[in-house]
């Protein structure tokens, strides 16, 4: 996802840039203090979704948004402004949103989940199976890793569901905590993201200091379609999850519960 963030306020903008990856951190996001700056640059890239300020001084949010709409007409723009009385006329535009600021994680969460022209996402050739044993297929072929942790590493980081994990938790979870194995955690994951990187879907892992997750929505996997409630997750179901390893246990007992109800 391409999105811009205009504020005429840096420290404000910082913020909202912030928040917007915090919720999208696999987003290309770029920022702009100046109106005429972000005009020129819709002009020459393409933008899935503009978070504006309304009030600016040489331009007002939404006359920056109709400018921007004539060169990108499905452009998803987003206000955030402090002032509710200009929600009618920022939805005569055909406004995706409107925020009231400060923004915060659920709002954009919101927005984002519900644009009027929803972004296409380019989704993983890989197929990660999570029902029955757990594995990773890439055109229908068995992946293969040098280490098996390597594997239940990624298996784990699928179990979470996008949540950044500490690595504290990744040792606890792979060795019981032991942390004779802090040097053979590194070369795991190194192995993880070479494997995935050989097949040119590293980006569907995602790092920052200390903790690892998953990209969800460039994912294909079987466990995800479940919880979306699609035909195809529902059905791939037959009453076990990830069954080599015990920690996933917990997961399955939820699943478990949640298709008991599905079925009375």
């Amino acid at each position: 996802m391409r999105i811009i963030v205009v504020d005429d306020e840096s420290v404000i903008l910082g913020r909202e840039m912030e928040c917007i990856r915090r919720v999208e951190p696999t987003a290309k996001i770029e920022g702009f203090l100046n109106a005429m700056q972000a005009l020129r640059y819709v002009k020459s890239n393409p933008v899935d979704v503009a978070f504006l300020d309304v009030m600016m001084p040489e331009i007002s949010g939404i006359d920056l948004a109709k400018e921007m709409k004539r060169f990108s007409p499905n452009l998803n723009v987003i206000f955030a402004t402090a002032f509710n009385h200009l929600y009618k006329e920022a939805m005569e535009l055909h406004a995706s949103g409107y925020i009231v600021k400060p923004i915060d994680e659920d709002q954009v969460r919101r927005e984002l989940s519900d644009l009027r022209r929803p972004v296409a996402v380019e989704r993983s050739p890989l197929f990660v199976r999570a029902f029955g044993d757990f594995e990773v297929f890439y055109e229908n072929q068995p992946v293969m890793f040098r280490y098996m942790k390597s594997k239940e590493l990624f298996a784990y980081l699928i179990d979470r569901h996008g949540t950044m994990v500490e690595s504290d938790t990744l040792l606890t979870v792979l060795w019981g905590g032991e942390t004779d194995y802090s040097n053979f955690f590194y070369q795991v994951r190194k192995d993880l993201r070479d494997t995935l990187r050989q097949y040119g879907c590293d980006d569907i892992l995602l790092s920052r200091r200390g903790a690892m997750g998953v990209a969800t929505d460039k994912i294909n996997c079987d466990y995800y379609e479940w919880l979306k409630g699609t035909p195809e997750g529902i059905n791939a179901y037959h009453g076990q999850y990830m069954r080599q390893y015990d920690w996933a246990e917990m997961t399955w007992v939820g699943i478990e519960g949640k298709t008991t109800i599905w079925e009375e």
